[in-house]
């Protein structure tokens, strides 16, 4: 269950699960690792409901929340355990979308990729607390928008209401037990194709995201070195010393997104400890076909003998 901050997802997993998994207040997030709930039984099917932290996290950044998710779903592919179903929770109260939620959602399309959104929901919550008209005008744009959830939609999503009964949990829930469980991008990416978390489609998005902030960080350092000039040639200190304390949160903040950028460059998934050694033999395999490719005269003439190779 995916979806950002205090959207409600731990909310319908103790509900439709009969869990007692601790819920954050307001925006402050309690799910600040992967969390599942107990096993439950459900029309014949053993159902497991687990939860996920949302990409705007309270105690924890993007790119650990993006580790955390990747690193479990990378552990299930390599034991061949797959999803039947993912669902994206949007709050149909919101009036609009925010940078938040698109990032969330963002990373959530990156994550399953065009397969795995077959096997998706895209489910609005709380949907008895709007009137019918309100809710009914909102679902339509959101659907029907590419900047939204046209997409998913257009690629298999389901979109659905949740209005917080037990029932309508569990009536989501029954159309994806009963989909044939699927391998989601970010699990072919890892386990299949060998790839480190940054060069997958949700790291690759993460790293824009990141490099872009960090450019608007650094316009914003020289606009303000402008401004701070301007306060010493009019001599006003007191300007001055507001722009400068300024400054340094700016570079505080830039620093830190460079920071996340390295944590996403060089990090190591439990899942990647088979796939470097795979890369290495990989490696030694191909050089070791190019050797053996080389005429035996060309390879003694440069220093190489055919029982060295």
């Amino acid at each position: 269950v995916m979806g950002p901050t205090g959207v409600g997802k731990t909310s319908f997993i103790n509900l439709a699960s009969g869990s007692t998994l601790r819920v954050g207040s307001g925006l402050e997030s309690m799910t600040d690792c992967i969390q599942s709930a107990p096993p439950f039984r459900l029309d014949g099917y053993n159902i497991t409901l687990v939860d996920t932290p949302g990409f705007d996290d309270t105690s924890k950044s993007d790119v650990e929340i993006l580790s955390s998710i990747a690193n479990y779903l990378g552990r299930c592919a390599a034991k061949k355990k797959y999803l039947s179903g993912v669902i994206y929770m949007h709050r149909i109260t919101d009036n609009r979308v925010g940078g938040a939620a698109k990032r969330n959602f963002k990373m959530f399309m990156e994550l399953c990729g065009s397969q795995g959104l077959s096997n998706a929901n895209i489910v609005f919550n709380m949907w008895n607390q709007v009137d019918e008209r309100t809710r009914n005008s909102r679902k339509e744009e959101l659907l029907g928008k590419d900047i939204f959830f046209k997409p998913a939609i257009d690629a298999g999503a389901e979109p659905l209401e949740h209005d917080n009964t037990v029932q309508s949990a569990h009536s989501i829930l029954r159309g994806l037990a009963q989909k044939q469980p699927c391998e989601l991008q970010i699990q072919k990416e890892l386990v299949r194709q060998h790839k480190f978390l940054c060069d997958t489609a949700a790291g690759s998005a993460l790293w824009g995201d990141l490099a872009e902030k960090e450019r608007q960080h650094q316009e914003q350092l020289r606009d303000m070195q402008r401004d701070i000039e301007e306060a010493i040639r009019q001599r006003d200190e007191t300007e001055q010393i507001e722009l400068e304390e300024a400054r340094r949160e700016l570079e505080e903040a830039k620093s830190r997104l460079v920071q996340e950028r390295e944590k996403l460059r060089t990090s190591k998934l439990t899942t990647s400890c088979p796939n470097i050694l795979t890369r290495v033999y990989d490696c030694f395999r191909r050089l070791s076909g190019v050797l053996l490719c080389i005429p035996r005269s060309h390879a003694v003439a440069n220093g190489v003998s055919s029982g060295r190779v």
